[in-house]
């Protein structure tokens, strides 16, 4: 250090002690009578000691929480694996059901859907056509056309990859288009977004003759290789007649955009073999 600046902080450390003399003075004379009296009484000794503890496990408990706040994000990567484990798992016992087999759950072979975790590292909720950028890419077997979901709810699809990244086309699009059906009354629809709010979007070519409610779920159809059926997408708050024959239904959507930071990727394990059958039509 410059004797300059040494010779700064010494003239401070004596004005502060000049200054706040008699409270320094009454802080030593207190801690000597308290040690005193704790030396010459067991009671006060003890009382004094429990204090401490109490002090002492306040202190631990503080540091103990803020290392745990740090390491929140190793706990949710973790959580996400099991999440898409337990979907994974979930999928398969569906497709065992659905089969009328009992076929044994593997930690791979049998799913009809694949689930992978990834975290939202861009998005945007402002314009008419937007875009979500994830952590991960064709290294982790990501490729176009996987569909893209939350906990609560769908995202959007896998548009573009790279080695590490993916561009996603989100639900909040002009061009993003999905079959959707009301959950109670299995009718289907085609599920879109107007541009308007990003926490609804529209269900339109339900025919008017189908008994709508306010409160209704909406949900995947499963009528495509990107998402598979009875995912939720939203709840139903308004609806009305357009074009004669159809219903125009606003959907709220389950998720929140502007707070979304994870999701699951998933793959259709026999998207090449559709693809196939339907190049033959």
């Amino acid at each position: 250090m410059h004797p300059f600046q040494y010779g700064f902080l010494m003239g401070n450390l004596i004005r502060f002690i000049l200054r706040f003399r008699g409270f320094i003075l009454f802080l030593i004379l207190e801690s000597i009578a308290v040690l005193l009296l704790s030396y010459n009484s067991y009671y006060q000794r003890t009382q004094m000691f429990g204090a401490l503890q109490v002090v002492q496990s306040y202190c631990y408990e503080v540091a103990k929480n803020a290392t745990s706040y740090l390491a929140l994000r190793d706990d949710n990567e973790m959580l996400l694996r099991e999440n898409a484990k337990l979907r994974n798992q979930l999928d398969h016992y569906q497709s065992c059901d659905n089969a009328n087999s009992a076929v044994q759950v593997s930690s791979g072979a049998g799913y009809l859907f694949s689930y992978m975790p990834a975290k939202v590292v861009n998005s945007t909720t402002n314009r008419q056509n937007n875009y979500l950028v994830l952590n991960a890419g064709e290294w982790q077997n990501v490729s176009p056309e996987m569909g893209v979901v939350a906990d609560n709810g769908v995202v959007g699809i896998i548009l573009n990859t790279s080695a590490h990244y993916a561009t996603v086309m989100s639900l909040l699009n002009r061009d993003f288009r999905i079959s959707a059906r009301i959950r109670r009354t299995g009718y289907l629809g085609t599920l879109m977004w107007d541009g308007l709010n990003y926490r609804e979007a529209i269900l339109s070519e339900v025919p008017q003759h189908v008994q709508v409610e306010v409160g209704d779920t909406v949900e995947t159809s499963g009528y495509s290789a990107m998402f598979p059926e009875g995912i939720v997408v939203g709840t139903i708050t308004s609806y009305e007649t357009r074009k004669g024959n159809f219903h125009e239904i606003r959907v709220k959507l389950e998720v929140d955009f502007k707070k979304l930071r994870y999701v699951n990727v998933i793959k259709f394990t026999h998207s090449e073999e559709l693809k196939k059958l339907e190049q033959q039509q």
